[in-house]
């Protein structure tokens, strides 16, 4: 997709193009409100702005996902890479935002954008220099490093008074089976959107058992605009900024990865000029998030999945997905829907989500050579030191300012630990 006159808008709206995008939209939407969800509850925003970053979530990431379809000068490599909120993101928003305050947190979004812009040219020459043995180490500690963040869900939610009620624990439960049972007897497009049906069913079961707040959905209003600054106006500082530049880079870095998987089934060859395009969509997408207030993007890879099983290549279903996440974005009722969802519930599907996360990571590794010893030593120092950091971060309390970036989560000590080990043990390659 050249430009804009190359779309077929006929096709764009046919009912088909819409069956076929909706399936992209639910694949990928119970992933896409649980970053923010949970970036909201930690940081104890009020029910406005949890509506407000929901919606506004939504309505970024379906123009971060246009600027990675579009095939511009400068931008998109054309391809339909789906980009939503990062799970990377949760930890050093949670850290940032806490320690330095939400105008700091969206500012270092802010400024990471730029520097991913800054790094676009050179970082399209360095892709050598992420092979799957990387990749495949920073997936598995994504999912890793998030199982508290499911756990405590489960649970009812850390700090809230029912924390580790019987009837938390059982609804979390209820909703993970209907999860499994799902993805275990169907097929397709129901086997797809699992978790989201689960969402829902927890839902229904939540309203039944009394712990269901109806009340944020009836005053939610029916239409919202995202505005710059909408939470906070921007302030910096040096080791926020540092910490929200890494996601950017494990951003980019994930990007690539979905791109590669599309090229093939799109039998296009990529080129340098076709990623430094993608990265520079990659930092507009961040300088929004920060403009906007709401959370950076990556890559969703399930929509891969939903290409590869609907065998449905057409960009004009993209066109129409984008369509709907705008609109889905722009009715705070809907975000509503979603901000009500109960902890315990959440907590049961991110069981699933973020165990598939992390098995996905593992499956990757387990494809490499790990009869090599070197192999076995980067995966194995990465991940001790990236889950060590999550789990005792009090042991790192004492760094100085200006180096407890690579601390800031687990996720960018392991990532930075394994691409720096990598380049020692197999070189790098010119």
């Amino acid at each position: 997709m050249a430009n804009l006159k190359d779309i077929n808008f006929k096709d764009v709206f046919s009912a088909k193009t819409t069956f076929l995008s909706l399936q992209h939209l639910l694949a990928m939407y119970a992933g896409a409100i649980v970053v923010p969800l949970i970036i909201s509850s930690s940081l104890n925003f009020t029910t406005q702005q949890t509506l407000y970053l929901v919606s506004a979530d939504i309505v970024i990431s379906g123009i971060a996902t246009f600027l990675q379809l579009y095939r511009g000068k400068f931008i998109g490599m054309g391809l339909p890479v789906v980009m939503a909120c990062s799970f990377t993101a949760i930890g050093p928003m949670f850290q940032v935002g806490g320690q330095y305050g939400l105008g700091t947190m969206f500012g270092s979004v802010l400024v990471a954008g730029l520097v991913i812009l800054l790094l676009a040219p050179i970082f399209a020459k360095l892709s050598h220099l992420f092979p799957p043995l990387v990749t495949g180490t920073i997936v598995t500690l994504i999912g890793a490093t998030l199982i508290p963040v499911a756990i405590n869900n489960l649970a009812g939610g850390e700090g809230s008074a029912d924390y580790g009620n019987m009837d938390n624990l059982i609804l979390g439960l209820m909703t993970f089976l209907i999860i499994l049972l799902l993805y275990r007897f169907t097929k397709g497009f129901l086997q797809s959107i699992s978790i989201l049906i689960g969402l829902v069913a927890g839902m229904v079961i939540a309203i039944f058992m009394g712990k269901m707040d109806m009340q944020p959905i009836l005053e939610a209003s029916w239409v919202q605009l995202p505005v710059p600054f909408a939470i906070e106006s921007p302030s910096f500082h040096p080791a926020a900024i540092l910490s929200l530049t890494v996601v950017g880079i494990i951003s980019m870095i994930e990007v690539t990865g979905i791109n590669y998987a599309l090229a093939g089934m799109y039998d296009k060859d990529i080129d340098e000029a076709d990623l430094r395009r993608s990265y520079f969509s990659v930092g507009i997408g961040y300088l929004l998030a920060g403009i906007f207030n709401t959370s950076p993007q990556t890559a969703f890879s399930q929509n891969v999945g939903v290409v590869q099983m609907s065998g449905e290549k057409r960009k004009t279903i993209f066109i129409n997905l984008i369509i709907l996440m705008l609109l889905c974005g722009l009715i705070p009722k809907i975000g509503a829907i979603a901000t009500s969802v109960p902890s315990a519930v959440l907590g049961g599907a991110m069981i699933f989500l973020f165990g598939n996360v992390l098995s996905y990571g593992i499956s990757v590794l387990g494809a490499q050579d790990l009869a090599d010893n070197r192999n076995q030593l980067i995966i194995g120092a990465a991940i001790t030191i990236g889950l060590g950091v999550a789990i005792a971060p009090a042991a790192f309390a004492q760094l100085p300012e200006w180096i407890s970036w690579l601390t800031s989560s687990g996720i960018v000590a392991g990532g930075v630990t394994v691409v720096l080990l990598n380049a020692f043990f197999h070189g790098v390659k010119k």
